[in-house]
C-alpha cells in the first residue's frame, strides 16, 4: 500500500512539473523588441510582450523571464520618448522596435532611453542590475 501511495505521489508531482514547464509561449506582436549585433558576429535579441513575458536569445541560448509591472511601466515611459539614434560604428549596434513598428537601427544609448533600458535587460535580465 505504501508503494502505491509513493507511486501516486511521484506521478502527481511529475504531472504538475510538466504542466509548469509547458506554459504557453507568448503570442502576438511583442510590445518591445531589441537586437544587439557585435562586431565579432555574435547576435542577441529580446522580445518583451505586454504581459511582461520575455524571450531572450544570446547566441544559441534561449531564456524566458517575466518582467514585473514596475519594469514594464519604465519601458512604457521610455517608449513614449524619442528613440535616440546611434552610429554605425557603435559596438554593439542596437536595433529597437516598438510593437509592429519599424526598428530604429542603430539606436543610441542615451540614459534611461528605451534602447538603453533594453540593452540593460539583455545584460542583466532586469532593469535594476
Amino acid at each position: 500500500m505504501k508503494r502505491l501511495a509513493v507511486l501516486l505521489l511521484i506521478l502527481v508531482a511529475a504531472t504538475s512539473l510538466g504542466a509548469c514547464s509547458a506554459a504557453a509561449e507568448p503570442t502576438g506582436t511583442p510590445a518591445y523588441t531589441v537586437t544587439r549585433s557585435w562586431s565579432n558576429g555574435y547576435e542577441e535579441s529580446a522580445l518583451v510582450y505586454a504581459d511582461g513575458r520575455s524571450l531572450m536569445t544570446h547566441g544559441q541560448y534561449k531564456e524566458r523571464i517575466t518582467l514585473p509591472a514596475d519594469q514594464m511601466a519604465m519601458l512604457a515611459a521610455a517608449a513614449a520618448l524619442e528613440i535616440p539614434v546611434g552610429a554605425n560604428s557603435d559596438d554593439p549596434i542596437l536595433g529597437v522596435a516598438i510593437g509592429a513598428g519599424a526598428p530604429i537601427r542603430p539606436a543610441g544609448l542615451t540614459k534611461d532611453s528605451l534602447p538603453e533600458l533594453m540593452n540593460r535587460l539583455l545584460d542583466s535580465h532586469t532593469l535594476f542590475p
